[in-house]
């Protein structure tokens, strides 16, 4: 990153990883995080125009398990289109929940992660842990499905089901708040070390066939 001199504001700078340019260092680092946990994603698959008309270029998409992913650096706090777009994606059944994933598609906010605490054994490893929010609606917490091994982001909404294989989880798992700091957070790959279960590009390459609902899927 570097630090604008108009405004004092640190910019983002381009990032390769796996072949993909991101925008920032911060969306680099979210895409091999993402990679260690197995959670599969699409960079940028889709632009969408929101409800009021703004057009929305969201950075992630998960497609196992119905999550949007927006990265957003200490500098940009304001995401109100991801908010737009979290009130539209939601769960509107009035009963019992029928959408593709449980709960409607759900959208956090990855944010700059919180640092190492310095407690581990041996040299200190290159990364914090993930922090993350929603920009509105329910907080989501992270745990990994006792059925079907899925790491991911879920509410509190019941039952309490694997938005991958629809499971239901409630008192089969642990549920982790981001300042549980649950998961490793990849700072900048070094050479020669590479986390738990790194995801081989081509797995991401071959989910890029995948799309997310379109604008005829949006409930009102």
């Amino acid at each position: 990153m570097t630090e604008s001199s108009e405004d004092g504001r640190i910019a983002a700078v381009p990032t390769e990883y796996g072949g993909i340019t991101f925008r920032s260092r911060l969306e680099a680092d979210w895409a091999q995080t993402l990679n260690g946990a197995r959670i599969k994603w699409r960079y940028e698959p889709v632009t969408i125009t929101l409800p009021s008309e703004c057009v929305y270029i969201p950075g992630f998409w998960l497609p196992e398990i119905g999550v949007w992913l927006e990265v957003k650096g200490p500098n940009v706090p304001r995401i109100e289109k991801a908010a737009e777009l979290a009130r539209v994606r939601t769960c509107c059944c009035e009963r019992e929940c029928t959408c593709r994933w449980p709960g409607g598609e759900l959208v956090i906010a990855g944010r700059q992660s919180f640092p190492s605490d310095g407690l581990e054994p041996g040299r200190r490893p290159p990364a914090g842990y993930v922090a993350w929010d929603t920009p509105v609606g329910p907080s989501a917490y992270y745990m990994t499905c006792p059925s079907c091994d899925r790491a991911q982001w879920i509410t509190m909404r019941r039952p309490w089901r694997c938005r991958a294989c629809r499971a239901v989880v409630e008192g089969r798992t642990v549920l982790y708040r981001s300042a549980d700091r649950p998961l490793r957070f990849v700072e900048g790959l070094p050479t020669g070390w590479e986390p738990p279960h790194m995801y081989a590009q081509r797995d991401v390459e071959e989910d890029q066939e995948y799309d997310p609902a379109g604008p005829d899927d949006w409930r009102a």
